[in-house]
């Protein structure tokens, strides 16, 4: 790209920053508020458990999860790498995410309780578009706002975004333990589909306002396998970029427990359906106020001193969660799981992708790298998710909840030793 033509685009993104500053903020704030509606480590897993006893398919939650927004952002990534601009593509992907909570609304009322079985069938199907839709849309979507955030505030404007999207991401929670408390099954859980849908369609008007700079871009067209060996040459030649992949694949082993620390508090305290409902409406909340209360000073820490180091002590964090998560036996015990694994969230909410296109030298490859990522950390997280279930099936709590803090451990440690902040790298 000529310079005379990056000072123009430059231009016209401080013109329009505070503009599209603030209806990005509205964006994640009313898609959070959906997703504490629906949260997939509470709300979710209490839905499926109360279809089937199966630990497998509880953790299946997050297998689905992982799997549909990582994997498809390898292919999103080809077809719009050469497009000027993103945001057309995010539109016209956002409905098909958003449709499934209608159709869960719809489906739960019509099928509960005469056909559970087809009904939890139903909620894996539409649970698997959703997370496919919003993995189709996570490599224009980045783009997009890579493009209308300048490098240097990127850390603070996902931490003012995950703040604000927290407070009502509690609301969210608030109103689902308010549901699930009140209401019966069937009527709570198509109250909570309708509103998360309602919610995130409230998110997409926002998204239809946000002005984003068209940009020439190289639109050489590769084939499938040139394409394919295009990634294999990224990974084989940048090295500290690799190292990274490496490290969160093993910092990522927090997925094979995270959808199960509900469940094991549930069992463990043998609490009574009533007691349980109210409790995962506790650990939702708790969960999202740790996040939100740390989101600001990771986004500074990131923009001070690099992600690397917010992400490394997201780890520390994680880990700690884990290691009280294996000895848990009280109510307090849990709820410092999720404070825990809550700030840890926040940390990594804030940095986990924000640090990728520091690793990428050229704009118009950046699409690539984080469909890359994403499509590699999503394929080892979810194997890794459902194994957790599977060994919680035929062994125990305790021996994933282990390997969770071991491999972690051992992401901490090759983080620390093997990967450069690309921040410092580039200045």
């Amino acid at each position: 790209m000529e310079q005379e033509e990056k000072k123009k685009i430059r231009k016209k993104i401080e013109k329009d920053y505070k503009f599209n500053f603030w209806l990005s903020i509205g964006e994640g704030a009313f898609y959070t508020l959906g997703i504490g509606l629906v949260a997939i480590n509470t709300i979710l897993p209490l839905f499926v458990r109360q279809l089937t006893e199966s630990k497998f398919l509880v953790s299946l939650i997050t297998g689905i999860y992982m799997f549909g927004i990582h994997f498809p952002q390898l292919f999103s990534a080809k077809w719009i790498k050469g497009a000027e601009v993103k945001k057309k593509y995010v539109l016209g992907l956002g409905i098909l995410q958003r449709l499934p909570w209608l159709f869960l609304a719809v489906l739960t009322y019509l099928l509960f309780p005469d056909t559970q079985n087809l009904l939890l069938i139903l909620f894996f199907i539409l649970w698997g578009f959703h997370n496919i839709s919003s993995g189709l849309v996570g490599p224009p979507w980045f783009d997009m706002l890579f493009k209308v955030i300048p490098q240097e505030r990127r850390g603070r404007f996902f931490g003012y975004r995950t703040f604000v999207s927290s407070i009502l991401e509690v609301l969210g929670a608030f109103g689902a333990g308010y549901i699930i408390k009140f209401f019966e099954f069937r009527m709570g859980f198509v109250l909570l589909f309708a509103l998360a849908f309602i919610s995130k369609m409230i998110s997409y008007l926002f998204l239809v306002f946000v002005r984003e700079p068209a940009y020439n871009v190289s639109k050489k067209e590769e084939s499938t396998k040139e394409y394919l060996q295009h990634l294999k040459e990224i990974l084989q030649t940048q090295n500290n970029y690799r190292n990274y992949i490496l490290a969160a694949i093993l910092i990522q082993f927090i997925g094979m427990s995270n959808g199960l620390f509900t469940v094991a508090g549930i069992e463990r305290l043998d609490l009574s359906v009533g007691v349980a409902n109210d409790l995962v409406g506790t650990f939702t909340i708790i969960s999202i106020v740790s996040k939100s209360l740390t989101n600001i000073l990771w986004g500074h820490v990131g923009d001070n001193y690099g992600h690397k180091l917010v992400l490394l002590l997201a780890a520390v964090f994680n880990a700690a969660g884990v290691l009280v998560a294996f000895f848990a036996q009280q109510r307090f015990a849990f709820y410092l799981v999720f404070i825990l694994t809550g700030i840890a969230l926040g940390g990594n909410s804030v940095s986990f992708m924000t640090i990728i296109p520091d690793f990428c030298s050229k704009l118009e490859e950046r699409p690539l790298y984080v469909g890359l990522t994403s499509t590699i950390i999503g394929l080892a997280v979810t194997v890794i998710s459902l194994l957790g279930g599977l060994l919680v099936d035929l062994y125990s709590y305790r021996l994933v909840f282990g390997i969770t803090f071991v491999m972690i451990s051992l992401g901490i440690i090759f983080l620390l030793w093997k990967v450069k902040d690309p921040k410092y790298l580039n200045d």
